[in-house]
């Protein structure tokens, strides 16, 4: 096999017969729901944005009829033949969807395919197939297409406004600068004449690259179909840039927002106003709604002495996630507490702080909260007996904040914030601890039990 050529797809023998056979039952169940009637177009005073011609498409025009529920779930799917309507809905195409997903969790596709590419492709077998086009097995129609379809893709994915000087790594991601000789070569596929003709063109191409351009990008290697390797590179994006996030100041206080998320994500909000005046609009106004650092340079963080070594230690944790029981964990804790950077509400991000921690520090629900959460932390981070009262006083003030809150729906006070921030860096700084220790145990208990020992020395 070639170095960047996809092995080729197979399925057992006893897989395929059972496949062949869903599929029979599928075929004979087919169903016809009366003549094609032309579509009934209800007129909606929208204003077109753009006026596509013949010369804007590429390719064949494919038509998709189908059916969908109030959740805009797809429960149907039907084409014309000889001027009927044909095809399935309701049971009928839910066991074509349920084939369509047994397909994409078998091994030879699993990680390779998208559901939804396994989904259009049985349609296309069983509408042939009904058709006389093709008499080949489903099994086999299903591994030569996802063979052709399945590369090896290189996937850059941009992260909002956030700069680094330096390449690294955080797992399998690579965090790389998208860079002006990249850019200099894509944009210039496009001839000057359109863009001297086209003033507008220029300045929106000129908007696009200023987001771009200098800001990092999440680099992902992925073996799959197109569609496929899209989810999957944005899938690894997101964690990888939520363990990112971990360095950012905006962990430690309940006020702001971090706005570093893969392009498109990045949680920005508008406000938009018009101002009338006898009926006639005088106005219209947009602002944009700031919440946190407009931008974030990772070396910043990176200098500061209490993140010296994090981030080697957030991308090795990263790699070796499943290595021992405390690692997926600690892993899955911090992927939680990431969310809080995020959010936009004092009491969302009070909810993800909260489940994090109590998700790392506690042995199960039936333990106390405050008094066990209280002082595993204080002894985890606190180095004297004062830092640790502190701490442990802390978490009770905190508690009581959030009980108000949820249960009694108290607004949070500007006078408490200073308990919450200082609850948020608690939490975060013990995170810090627990990466500079995490091969010190292999599970949670024996955590515990060194916090213990700990109190008792």
């Amino acid at each position: 096999m070639k170095p960047h050529e996809s092995p080729k797809i197979e399925f057992i023998e006893q897989a395929a017969a059972r496949f062949t056979e869903l599929a029979q039952d599928i075929l004979a169940k087919v169903g016809t729901f009366g003549r094609t009637q032309p579509p009934r177009l209800q007129r909606t005073d929208i204003h077109p944005v753009a006026n596509l011609t013949q010369q804007d498409m590429i390719g064949s025009i494919a038509i998709r009829e189908h059916s969908v529920n109030g959740l805009g779930e797809e429960t149907g799917r039907f084409w014309e033949s000889g001027g009927h309507r044909v095809g399935w809905d309701g049971e009928g195409f839910e066991a074509i969807k349920q084939l369509a997903s047994m397909l994409e969790r078998t091994a030879p596709l699993k990680g390779r395919v998208s559901t939804q590419f396994v989904l259009d492709e049985v349609f296309i077998w069983l509408q042939e197939t009904l058709e006389a086009k093709r008499t080949d097995p489903l099994t086999e129609f299903i591994a030569r297409r996802c063979s052709e379809e399945t590369k090896r893709h290189e996937i850059w994915v941009p992260v909002y406004r956030t700069y680094s000087a330096h390449d690294f790594s955080i797992g399998d991601v690579q965090f790389l600068t998208i860079t002006r000789s990249m850019l200099d070569r894509w944009y210039s596929r496009i001839p000057e004449v359109d863009r001297n003709r086209k003033p507008e063109i220029e300045l929106a191409l000129n908007r696009e690259r200023s987001g771009l351009q200098g800001t990092i990008a999440a680099r992902i290697n992925v073996e799959a179909e197109p569609r496929k390797a899209i989810e999957t590179a944005h899938a690894d994006a997101d964690e990888a840039v939520a363990l990112l996030r971990f360095l950012s100041p905006v962990n430690w206080t309940c006020r702001i927002t971090s706005h570093c998320l893969p392009m498109g994500k990045e949680n920005t909000r508008t406000s938009k106003d018009i101002v009338v005046e006898n009926g006639n609009i005088r106005s219209i106004g947009q602002a944009t709604v700031e919440e946190g650092p407009a931008a974030w340079n990772v070396d910043e963080a990176r200098q500061m002495p209490l993140l010296d070594g994090v981030l080697e230690t957030l991308h090795q944790l990263a790699l070796q996630r499943t290595r021992t029981e405390f690692r997926s964990d600690l892993y899955g804790a911090l992927q939680l507490h990431a969310r809080h950077s995020v959010a936009t509400e004092v009491v969302h991000k009070i909810v993800f702080v909260v489940a994090a921690a109590e998700s790392l520090f506690l042995r199960n629900s039936s333990e106390p909260i405050q008094k066990n959460l209280g002082e595993r932390m204080a002894f985890l981070v606190g180095n004297t007996v004062d830092e640790r009262r502190k701490i442990i006083q802390n978490v009770d003030e905190f508690y009581k904040i959030r009980s108000g809150l949820i249960h009694h729906g108290r607004d949070i006070q500007n006078d408490q914030k200073d308990i919450v921030d200082a609850f948020f860096f608690n939490v975060w700084f013990s995170f810090v601890r627990l990466l500079a220790c995490v091969d010190q145990w292999r599970t949670r208990s024996e955590m515990f039990t060194m916090l213990e020992n700990r109190k008792l020395s």
